[in-house]
């Protein structure tokens, strides 16, 4: 992911630290203290690598790029700490470690990969990975953000703002379907009258397999 789409995920990031911040039993305001903490740290495992830069293009950095500083352990482990402390410093480091583990999440289809389990040995997904910085970034932000939304609301349902988004949620659903419901009918009369078209040109074995076709078409 781009150091753009990082940042984007931060408001994903910042609803899931509050989210986890309220189940570890933190009051109000070290929960903000979570969200803003991990809104601003989606690119910290970036950052501490220590960049250098060449007429502002990126040519390397003092730590070996998604090593130590991408190896989600590391701030598994620092999120554990900051349970135990359950003070403003436990709250930082809930934080801190929420949005560097997304910002790990994000890197993850890269074909360079991850180093999951050895912090110098890179895991990509599949063969070749599944996409290269900077494709599908607006799927991912859109699927942090909805994802962190969905965590926050389900641990604060007492919350006057939860109850609003729960709210605005189940009426944009009604809303979508009202749209989307005569366009899915007239896809099924569609295909429904095309099926019909090849049944009548069709032998008798392909004939009941479109029969069974039409039937699931038409539930």
């Amino acid at each position: 992911m781009t150091g753009k789409g990082h940042r984007l995920t931060g408001l994903g990031a910042a609803f899931i630290a509050a989210a986890i911040a309220k189940i570890a039993g933190l009051d109000v305001f070290l929960q903000t203290v979570c969200a803003l903490v991990a809104a601003v740290s989606t690119s910290l495992p970036d950052w501490i690598e220590i960049p250098y830069y060449r007429k502002g293009v990126r040519t390397g950095s003092l730590i070996k790029h998604r090593t130590y500083t991408h190896w989600p352990w590391i701030w598994v482990g620092l999120m554990y700490w900051g349970f135990s402390i359950k003070e403003i410093e436990g709250a930082a480091m809930i934080g801190a470690a929420t949005g560097a583990l997304s910002h790990i999440l994000a890197d993850a289809p890269n074909p360079m990969g991850i180093p999951w389990i050895h912090p110098l040995q890179r895991i990509r997904l599949g063969k070749k990975g599944w996409w290269r910085s900077g494709k599908n970034e607006t799927v991912l932000v859109s699927l942090f953000t909805v994802f962190g939304v969905s965590i926050w609301v389900q641990v604060n349902p007492e919350n006057v703002f939860a109850q609003g988004l729960t709210q605005l949620t189940q009426e944009s659903v009604k809303q979508i379907n009202l749209v989307l419901q005569p366009l899915v009918q007239n896809f099924i009369t569609y295909l429904s009258s095309n099926v019909i078209f090849s049944r009548s040109h069709a032998g008798a074995w392909e004939r009941v397999i479109i029969d069974e076709l039409l039937y699931v078409v038409r539930l």
